[in-house]
C-alpha cells in the first residue's frame, strides 16, 4: 500500500512571492521557491538593499529555471563596443535591455546598483522600453560585470546587436517636429484671421493693416508648405515614377492649389488666400500619419535570429585553450565548444559523444532530445542541456539551417499603410482633376478670371483629406483598443488583413497548450524518505519535460525531511556541479539510470525499466520493481481555447501543425477534424503548409510561440505569437497575443470586420462635404471664408466620427 501523501501548507517564496513546493525546507523562518531567489535575496540583504521588499510584497521575479550566463565575451572590445554609447578614459555609457524589468520596485534596485558594485556612477531607467543606461568606470570595472551583476540580482540584461529601430526612431522624431510646426502656424493663423471669419477686414484694413496681416500669414505658411508638408509632395513624386496612383497625389494637388491661389489673392490684393485651410490640413494629416505609426515602445515584432542568437562562443585553440569569439567570425574548420544550456551557434559535426543530448525544441518545437554521438551533424539553434559540446564547424552563421528560415520567410508589407484603395484613388483623382477642367472651360469664355478661381476652388474643395483621415484614426483606435485586450499589433495595416482571414492554423504546445501539461503521479508501493531523495536527484539531473513533471509532482508528494534538505533544487551553474557529483546517466530516448550503494534505480519507459511493453507512463523503479508512475500527460488548453476553436469552426477552416509527436489519445479530435491535425511537422513543413492553403485562395491567420513558428508565422497573411509576457522573445510577427487572453480572438475578428462599416460611414461624410462644397465651387461662388470653415470642419467631423465609431464597435463586440 502506497504512502499517503503529506499535506502541507502553502508557503510563499521570500524573494518572488510564488508558491514553494511543499516539500521546500525553510532557511532560518523564510522560504525560497528555488536556489536562484535564495541567492538574490542574500545578497541583497547583505549589501543593505532589503527594503526593496518592503515596496511590493511581489517585487522580485521567480529565478526558477535560469541558467547559468557566459559574459566573457563583452571582453571582447569588437563585441562591447557595440553597445557602448560613449566612452572615455573615466566614464562608459552602455545602453541594454532588461526584460525582467515589470514595476516601479525594479527601478528602486536598479538605481542603487551603485551600492553593489562601486564602478558604477548612475543606472537610469526607461520602464516603458524596459531598458537601462549605465554610467561606470571603466579603470574600476568592465561591462562584462556590470552585466554579471545585473544577472545576480534577477534582472540578465539582453544584448540586441543590430539597431535596425533606430531608422524608424529618428523618421519618428521628424514627424513630430513636422506636427509641431504645422500646429504652431494653424494656431497662429487662425488667430490673425479672425477679422475675416468675423467680417470686421474692412475696418482692420485702415492704414494697409489688411496687406501687412496678408504678408504676415503668408510668411507663416512657408514653413508648412515647405518644411511639414514636403512629405506629401515626395511620396506623391515616387508613386507617379512607378506609375502608381496614391492618396498623396490628391493631396498634393490640394495643397499647391491652395498655396499658389493664396498667393495669388495676397500678392494681387484680391483676398485673403485660404492659407488657414492650407495649414489645417496638413496639421490634421500629420496627426494621422503619427496616429497610424503608432506602436508599443517595448514590444518588438521584428525580431530576427539576430536576437536568439549567441552573439559569442568560445573557440578552441591548438594548445587546448579556448577563446571568446564572434558568432559571427567563425569558419569552417572552427572547433568550438557549447556549454550545457547554450544554443549551438552554426551547423557542425561533433567531435566526441555528449553524456546528454541536445534540444532542438528552440528550432523544431519537438521537446525530445536528440542523442549526441561522434561524427553526427548538429545544427545551428539546438541547445548543449547537461554536458559540454565539442563541435567542428561545418558553415559560416549565414549559411546556416537557423538563417535559412528567416532567409525563407518573406518580407511583411507596410502595415503602417493604411490608405484607401488605389482604384478608389485613382478614380477620384481624375474625376477632381477632368472636374476642374471642365469647369474652367466653361467659364474661360465668360471670364478668365472667374474660370481660374472656379477651377482652383474645385481643386481646394475636393482634396481628399477626409479620405485620407478615415482609416488612420478608425484603425488606430482599434489598434489602441485591441491593445488593451492583450493584442498588441505591429500597425493598423494588420487590421485590415484580419478582417479578411478565413482559414486558421494552430500550433500546439505554448500556444493552444500552455506550458507544462499535467502529468498526475501515482504511488504503485511505499517509498521511503531515501528513495524519494534518490529519484528527486535524478529528476534535477536531466531538462527534460518528463523529468521536470516528475520532479513537479514528487514535490508536491514527497514529505520534507532531513535527506530532501541536502537536495535543494539547484539550476544553472549549481545544477552543473551537482551532477558532476552525482553520477545519473541519462540514455536518450530511454530514461534514466543510476547505481549506487547496490541498488539500482531508473526513472523512464516500461521497457527501460524492465517492466514490458511501453504504455505511455513515465516509471521509477528500484531494483527492478515499480514505485511511482508518472501517467501521459493529460492534455490542458488555455482558458477559453476550447471556445475559441468551436467559433472559428464557424468562419472557415481550422487547421493544428505540431512538432510533437503524435498522441496516444484522440483528444484533438473534439476540436479539428481528422485530416486537419498533422504531428512531426518542422518549420520548413508548417510554411510549406502555410503556402498550399495560399495557392488555394485561402487567406490564412498562423498563432503560434516560438522560433519553430517563425516561418509559418512570417508566410501566413497574418501571423499572432502567443506570448505570457508580452515583452518577452516572439518570432517576427503581426502582432503579439497575451496567452491568458487567447479566447478573445473570435471577438476580435468580428471587431476588424464591422471597421469596414466605420470607413464607409466616413467615406460617405466625406463625399457629402465635397459635394457641397464643389455645388459653390463650380460656379465660382465659393469665398474663403466658406472654403476655411468647410475644410477643417470635414476633418475633424470625419475624425470625431472615426474615432468614436471604432470604440463602439469595440464595446459592442466585447459586451
Amino acid at each position: 500500500m502506497g504512502k499517503e501523501p503529506v499535506i502541507n501548507t502553502k508557503v510563499e517564496c521570500a524573494h518572488c512571492g510564488d508558491p514553494c513546493p511543499p516539500a521546500t525546507v525553510p532557511v532560518g523562518n523564510l522560504s525560497f521557491c528555488c536556489q536562484g531567489c535564495q541567492s538574490v535575496y542574500e545578497i541583497l540583504q547583505a549589501n543593505n538593499l532589503g527594503d526593496f521588499y518592503l515596496l511590493d510584497k511581489d517585487a522580485g521575479r521567480a529565478q526558477r529555471g535560469q541558467t547559468a550566463r557566459d559574459y566573457s565575451w563583452l571582453d571582447l572590445d569588437k563585441l562591447a563596443g557595440r553597445f557602448i554609447r560613449y566612452q572615455d578614459d573615466r566614464q562608459c555609457h552602455v545602453e541594454m535591455e532588461l526584460p525582467a524589468i515589470h514595476c516601479a520596485s525594479c527601478v528602486w534596485l536598479l538605481e542603487r546598483l551603485p551600492q553593489l558594485e562601486g564602478g558604477i556612477r548612475s543606472v537610469k531607467i526607461d520602464v516603458t522600453r524596459k531598458q537601462a543606461v549605465i554610467n561606470f568606470d571603466p579603470q574600476e570595472t568592465s561591462l562584462r560585470q556590470v552585466a554579471e551583476w545585473l544577472t545576480r540580482i534577477g534582472y540578465p540584461p539582453h544584448f540586441q546587436t543590430h539597431r535596425d529601430g533606430e531608422g524608424k526612431k529618428m523618421e519618428n522624431r521628424s514627424l513630430i517636429y513636422r506636427i509641431g510646426v504645422a500646429g504652431f502656424c494653424f494656431g497662429n493663423i487662425m488667430l490673425l484671421s479672425f477679422p475675416e471669419y468675423f467680417g470686421m477686414a474692412a475696418a482692420a484694413g485702415a492704414g494697409g493693416v489688411e496687406g501687412a496681416m496678408g504678408y504676415l500669414l503668408l510668411a507663416l505658411s512657408l514653413p508648412v508648405m515647405f518644411y511639414a508638408g514636403t512629405g506629401f509632395f515626395k511620396t506623391a513624386w515616387a508613386g507617379l515614377r512607378a506609375r502608381r496612383v496614391t492618396i498623396d497625389v490628391p493631396i498634393s494637388l490640394g495643397m499647391a492649389a491652395l498655396f499658389l491661389r493664396s498667393l495669388y489673392e495676397i500678392l494681387s490684393a484680391t483676398g485673403p488666400g485660404y492659407l488657414d485651410s492650407l495649414a489645417g490640413l496638413v496639421f490634421f494629416l500629420l496627426i494621422g500619419r503619427w496616429f497610424q505609426s503608432y506602436t508599443f515602445a517595448r514590444l518588438n515584432f521584428d525580431r530576427d535570429y539576430r536576437d536568439y542568437f549567441p552573439i559569442a562562443t568560445h573557440r578552441l585553440l591548438p594548445n587546448g585553450d579556448s577563446e571568446p569569439v564572434a558568432s559571427e567570425d567563425l569558419l569552417a574548420g572552427d572547433r568550438i565548444l557549447v556549454r550545457p544550456g547554450q544554443l549551438i551557434p552554426t551547423d557542425g559535426t561533433l567531435l566526441q559523444d555528449g553524456q546528454s543530448g541536445i534540444d532542438y525544441s528552440f528550432v523544431t518545437g519537438e521537446a525530445d532530445p536528440r542523442p549526441a554521438l561522434a561524427g553526427q551533424a548538429v545544427f545551428a539553434g539546438g541547445r548543449a542541456t547537461t554536458s559540454v559540446l565539442s563541435i567542428k564547424v561545418s558553415k559560416t552563421v549565414s549559411q546556416s539551417y537557423l538563417l535559412q528560415l528567416w532567409q525563407e520567410s518573406g518580407e511583411k508589407t507596410d502595415d503602417n499603410n493604411v490608405q484607401p484603395a488605389e482604384g478608389l484613388i485613382r478614380y477620384f483623382t481624375a474625376g477632381v482633376l477632368l472636374l476642374a477642367a471642365v469647369t474652367f472651360g466653361y467659364w474661360w469664355a465668360e471670364d478668365f478670371s472667374l474660370a481660374y478661381r472656379a477651377a482652383t476652388a474645385v481643386l481646394i474643395i475636393a482634396c481628399p483629406c477626409a479620405l485620407a483621415l478615415a482609416a488612420p484614426f478608425a484603425y488606430g483606435s482599434l489598434q489602441r483598443l485591441f491593445g488593451r485586450a492583450g493584442c498588441y499589433l505591429r500597425g493598423p495595416g494588420v487590421i485590415t488583413r484580419m478582417a479578411e482571414v478565413n482559414t486558421f492554423v494552430f500550433d500546439k504546445t505554448g500556444t493552444l497548450v500552455g506550458e507544462g501539461e499535467q502529468q498526475p503521479l501515482t504511488l504503485l508501493s511505499e517509498v521511503t524518505d531515501d528513495q524519494w531523495a534518490v529519484f528527486r536527484r535524478m529528476a534535477e539531473s536531466s531538462s527534460h519535460p518528463k523529468s521536470l513533471a516528475l520532479l513537479r509532482e514528487i514535490g508536491n508528494l514527497s514529505p520534507p525531511t532531513e535527506s530532501t534538505a541536502q537536495l535543494t533544487p539547484l539550476r544553472g551553474r549549481g545544477a552543473m556541479e551537482n551532477a558532476a557529483r552525482f553520477p545519473c546517466q541519462e540514455h536518450i530516448g530511454a530514461g534514466l539510470s543510476l547505481s549506487q550503494s547496490g541498488d539500482e534505480y531508473r526513472i523512464g519507459k516500461a521497457s527501460f525499466c524492465g517492466l514490458g511493453e511501453d504504455d505511455g507512463h513515465t516509471y521509477a523503479c528500484w531494483n527492478g520493481k515499480a514505485l511511482l508512475a508518472l501517467e501521459p500527460a493529460a492534455i490542458r488548453l488555455r482558458p477559453g481555447a476550447d471556445k475559441l476553436l468551436a467559433q472559428l469552426r464557424k468562419r472557415g477552416s481550422v487547421y493544428l501543425l505540431s512538432g510533437d509527436q503524435a498522441p496516444q489519445t484522440d483528444f484533438w479530435s473534439d476540436h479539428f477534424p481528422a485530416e486537419n491535425v498533422h504531428f512531426n511537422m518542422s518549420p520548413f513543413d508548417k510554411q510549406a503548409f502555410i503556402h498550399r492553403l495560399q495557392s488555394a485562395g485561402d487567406k490564412v491567420l498562423m498563432v503560434g510561440d516560438g522560433l519553430n513558428d517563425a516561418g509559418a508565422l512570417a508566410a501566413a497573411d497574418v501571423g499572432l505569437a502567443i506570448s505570457d509576457e508580452e515583452a518577452r522573445f516572439s518570432p517576427a510577427c503581426d502582432g503579439i497575443l497575451t496567452g491568458s487572453r487567447i479566447g478573445g480572438l473570435n471577438k476580435l475578428l468580428s471587431t476588424c470586420g464591422r471597421a469596414r462599416i466605420v470607413l464607409w460611414l466616413t467615406y460617405g461624410i466625406a463625399f457629402l462635404y465635397n459635394a457641397i462644397g464643389l455645388s459653390y465651387a463650380v460656379t465660382g461662388t465659393l469665398s474663403p471664408v466658406v472654403a476655411a470653415i468647410l475644410m477643417p470642419l470635414s476633418s475633424i467631423t470625419v475624425v470625431l466620427v472615426a474615432s468614436l465609431g471604432a470604440s463602439l464597435i469595440y464595446r459592442w463586440e466585447a459586451a
